[in-house]
């Protein structure tokens, strides 16, 4: 029965038998794609509502100019104005598979030879987003494009899309990926930030700026300046030669990543890194490596839960006075003086290292037995952990026994002992893996080495693993030429049945990456 007659005929749940034009707005203040499939599994009725007028208008993620696309969504103002999210990648990114409308496409309206033509394309994806009036995440990369170093052929494009950005009134997550604002002024000239469509952007909650130019000193005062006009800023990624970073002030910063973007910084950067790291004990999740030893408070970082760092760091958060002594070691020697009695100082207690709740853990270069003597972590705490080097086997126990908490875990697929590296063999893989009893991914080729890549051989320790370690459920894999998998993994399944427990396992792809991730997928 069509769907007038089935209002009419009272047959149809209250919620249905509202107005079209009310249903639509009801359906279209649902966000997430699950719940737009849920509500479509009610019944066929409210499957024609979503399918595919929003199923396929929420998430817009392309890796390809798709011109007849653009033309859609600048046409079809009553779908566009539904995207929450839009995504544009290079080719070979593959985070996240693509997703874009296609089923309501006009092919003799939007598939025209004249919206290929690059300014035309341009201009309908300047309509399309004006149109997306509730729109909160925009991201745009372009790393490493043979060809085109730069995000459009001409500026003046990427500026009109940007400042098609710069206008959407619910934006607050936006990450700008490559060479961008190549072209803007210098702080100098453009003293109040307004030439460029980026500065006028606010009110902001996640901010990630990657790529050299985005590091260059006549644009940082700008980025110091869209800082400040967003106060609320939880999330933020910025190149590690950002020149004002330590005169911000992101009271509700709790995820930040410093990278190095132009190759080369002086140590001098770190001091200024470490008070901005005191000034917000807020930050909770922490990518950076700093150049040199860095010297930091001793209570800095108080809800530090991920860190992804190098050993020195480490070795600082461990020690407040490490940094000091590696100063004192590097200071020349003064010029010589006459020896005096020296008078006794007051006595001092030395500075108490804080224990942080860190869950996750990635430090290069840290070895198993340095992870041991830390002081700074709660043990109970650690959840997943990535070691990157370790020498006696026994150091993995103690690791168990340390941290019982562990469910993630990475280790190398060598171990040094005194003489040579070499793999671990299936027998030692078999003793220290279920001596972490909540064990549920283990990530690595250590697997895969212990058995020279053989899958008949990986299939029977799979087998030998899941009656070891009850929990674990994700291993990682290698590709036809013996290489990891970057894109799929093992997922192991335990279902009960009449029979007992049946296990079992797949190949299957990994998840996609998400776009504002400090760690980048590290801990999935």
């Amino acid at each position: 029965m069509p769907h007038f007659l089935l209002k009419q005929s009272g047959r149809m749940p209250p919620l249905l038998r509202l107005p079209d034009e009310i249903l639509e707005e009801i359906v279209s203040e649902l966000d997430e794609h699950s719940d737009l499939v849920a509500f479509a599994l009610a019944s066929r009725v409210c499957a024609a509502l979503v399918i595919p007028h929003h199923t396929q208008y929420r998430i817009l993620r392309v890796r390809r100019t798709y011109p007849a696309m653009w033309a859609h969504l600048a046409r079809r103002a009553d779908l566009a104005r539904n995207v929450r999210e839009v995504h544009i990648c290079e080719r070979t990114n593959l985070r996240a598979p693509d997703h874009y409308p296609t089923t309501l496409i006009d092919k003799h309206l939007d598939a025209i030879p004249d919206n290929d033509e690059e300014s035309v394309r341009i201009r309908n994806i300047c309509r399309a987003l004006g149109h997306m009036r509730r729109l909160r995440v925009f991201t745009w990369s372009w790393m490493g494009v043979a060809g085109q170093q730069r995000p459009t052929s001409h500026p003046l494009h990427e500026n009109q899309v940007l400042t098609a950005i710069s206008h959407l009134p619910m934006l607050e997550h936006i990450s700008l990926h490559g060479k961008f604002a190549l072209h803007a002024l210098n702080s100098a000239i453009d003293l109040n930030s307004t030439t460029y469509p980026v500065w006028k952007l606010a009110n902001l909650r996640s901010l990630s700026l990657a790529g050299d130019t985005w590091a260059r000193l006549g644009n940082s005062k700008h980025i110091y300046n869209l800082l400040a006009k967003s106060p609320n800023l939880e999330y933020l990624e910025v190149p590690l030669e950002f020149h004002h970073l330590m005169e911000c002030r992101l009271p509700n910063l709790k995820h930040l990543k410093l990278v190095l973007q132009a190759g080369a910084a002086s140590l001098g950067i770190d001091r200024s890194r470490t008070i901005f790291l005191q000034n917000h004990p807020s930050i909770e999740v922490l990518d950076w490596s700093p150049v040199g030893i860095p010297s930091i408070a001793p209570d800095a970082l108080p809800n530090l839960k991920s860190l992804r760092s190098n050993r020195q760091f480490a070795m600082a958060l461990n020690d407040p006075e490490f940094g000091s002594y590696a100063v004192n070691l590097m200071t020349p020697p003064s010029t010589p003086v006459a020896a005096v009695t020296p008078v006794p100082g007051e006595p001092t207690s030395a500075p108490v290292t804080i224990q942080r709740k860190i869950e996750n853990l990635d430090v290069k270069s840290l070895d198993a037995q340095t992870l041991l003597d830390l002081k700074f972590i709660d043990k109970q705490s650690l959840r997943r952990l990535k070691l990157h080097t370790f020498g006696d086997i026994s150091t993995l126990h103690e690791i168990a026994a340390t941290f019982p908490n562990i469910e993630w875990l990475s280790l190398p697929s060598f171990h040094l002992p005194t003489d040579n590296p070499y793999p671990l063999s299936v027998t030692r893989w078999l003793d220290i893996l279920p001596k972490f009893p909540k064990l549920e991914v283990f990530r690595g080729l250590g697997l895969w080495s212990s058995v020279a890549n053989s899958r008949p051989d990986m299939h029977e320790l799979i087998l030998d693993l899941v009656q070891a370690c009850p929990n674990l459920r994700v291993l990682d894999r290698v590709d036809k030429f013996n290489a990891f998998d970057p894109f799929k993994e093992i997922v192991i399944t335990r279902k009960e049945t009449s029979e007992g427990l049946h296990v079992d396992y797949s190949i299957v792809r990994r998840s996609p990456r998400k776009p504002f991730d400090v760690m980048d997928g590290m801990f999935d």
